[in-house]
């Protein structure tokens, strides 16, 4: 890591100072944040178009970025490819799908009944309706800005002024909930509600809350150790450090409050995980002349945090019969359709056809599992892709960078959300979605940033000689030197 002792006051500036494609990626972001945040109805279509608007800005923020970088910038255009690769690939199979529609009608008599009639298998089908088109580009518009957080940002100073602020904000929901919780309203302030209790804050189902908690209360604590880091920190006490580790437990109490079992204990189980690396943190390298009581003080409500989340764990029916059925028939629908699955959003349409009878006259989006889901309408072949990708950028991290201990942080509670994923539906929600991409984003860009130069992260190697093309100032006449 380039030593910032070493650097002039004027290098600090270039470094620290955002440049115009900073600032309008740091307003675009809080931007994004504040829809998701408190707009909590995952299908809104107010939501999910506003979405799509700022989204749009991504190019602008590119092309920004590419004219006015003080340094070479080379890896733009092939990083930016590479990251979205995935959306674009789950939008094309979503469009070649839409030629090729799985439900059909047969009318017998006055009676109408729809039936699924045979496909072919080796290309994309999909029998998901009109709004389908608004929820998908939606995410990807999510996706597509998230994933300019590891290709804009010149130094770790922009993350350090940006994760407070997100930090602050989700904080501020979970208050929002405490009060909403404590003050026995049956639907969230100012809304008309769901009809059912199991809300949390604006999040109309509390399990979308508790993976939300799960990424925000890592960050919060990851920051919280980040600034316990730094030879001029001020003593634990009089820092802000004690105001991360009061909003990341917070967040992570919220879990008391949270109906749905198996979130609420992952949920519990990360934050115990998070103080247990805080305890160990204080212990062995801090200098702090309270150390031993902050350590003290996090061992003992690592341990609380650990117990609720197994007996939450044992508390979950998660073999319920209708949770089984409804995983059984995601299952069902991947074995008849497994290349490129059904298609986004159909699963619901597909559902009364591989439903248990137990189901009947029930009405169900999800399958209780976001990977069965996946694989369901989007096969093999799109699961490979998210899933390679997530690998794929995890070990180039850990084969490459590893052990930036901020990246590590992050990416636990990254993982968190994944391993819910796999009995709960958390990447419905698209503020789960957004916060889940930008603090991965994030972390690899961190570990970049932390391990490279920083007029040469994004470049292929360094250059003795500016490209014509590069758009810098230059002086081309005559210097004469004068002795004074």
């Amino acid at each position: 890591m380039e030593d910032s002792a070493q650097l002039r006051p004027r290098d600090k500036l270039l470094r620290d100072n955002f440049t115009p494609a900073e600032t309008l990626l740091f307003g675009v972001t809080l931007i994004m944040a504040s829809m998701v945040y408190w707009i909590g109805d995952p299908r809104s279509f107010w939501l999910l178009g506003s979405l799509i608007i700022v989204g749009c800005l991504t190019p602008v923020i590119l092309k920004t970025h590419e004219h006015t970088h003080p340094f070479f910038i080379d890896l733009l255009w092939p990083k930016f490819w590479i990251c979205t690769a995935p959306a674009w690939a789950f939008l094309l199979q979503f469009i070649i799908g839409l030629t090729q529609n799985p439900l059909s009608t047969l009318t017998v008599g006055d009676l109408v009944f729809n039936i699924v009639q045979p496909t072919n298998i080796w290309r994309p089908s999909s029998a998901a309706d009109s709004s389908a088109w608004v929820t998908i580009f939606g995410f990807v518009a999510i996706y597509l800005l998230t994933s300019t957080l590891y290709i804009v940002p010149k130094s770790r100073s922009y993350f350090e002024r940006i994760l407070p602020v997100l930090c602050f904000g989700a904080v501020i929901v979970g208050i929002i909930g405490f009060i909403q919780k404590g003050l026995g309203l049956t639907k969230p302030l100012f809304t008309k509600g769901t009809g059912a209790n199991n809300f949390f804050a604006y999040f109309p189902y509390d399990g979308h809350w508790a993976a939300f908690a799960t990424l925000w209360c890592c960050a919060c604590i990851a920051m919280m150790l980040l600034s316990t880091r730094y030879d001029d920190s001020l003593p634990f006490i009089q820092s802000i450090g004690p105001w991360y580790l009061t909003g990341g437990m917070l967040l992570g109490a919220s879990a008391i409050l949270v109906e749905a079992l198996l979130p609420s204990a992952i949920l519990l189980l990360t934050l115990s995980a998070m103080l247990l690396i805080t305890t160990v943190d204080f212990l062995v390298n801090s200098k702090d002349i309270h150390r031993k009581s902050i350590a003290l003080f996090s061992g003992l409500f690592a341990c609380l945090s650990f117990a609720g989340g197994i007996a939450r764990i044992f508390q979950d029916d998660a073999f319920s019969s209708n949770t089984f059925a409804l995983r059984s028939a995601a299952f069902d629908m991947f074995k008849a359709n497994p290349l490129f699955g059904w298609g986004f959003d159909s699963y619901n349409k597909l559902l009364p056809f591989y439903s248990d009878d137990i189901l009947l006259d029930q009405r169900y989006e999800r399958a209780n599992s976001d990977l069965l889901q996946f694989l369901a309408e989007f096969g093999i072949f799109g699961s490979l892709i998210a899933i390679g990708f997530l690998i794929a950028f995890t070990l180039r991290y850990l084969l490459r960078l590893r052990n930036i201990r901020l990246t590590n942080h992050l990416l636990i509670g990254c993982g968190s959300v994944l391993l819910l994923a796999l009995c709960d539906v958390p990447f419905m929600s698209p503020a789960v979605f957004f916060s889940f991409f930008t603090i991965f984003f994030i972390a690899l860009r961190w570990a970049e940033l932390s391990r490279n130069k920083i007029d040469e992260v994004d470049a292929h190697r360094p250059q003795l000689v500016t490209p014509a093309k590069r758009r810098v100032p230059y002086f081309n006449e005559q210097y004469l030197e004068e002795e004074k």
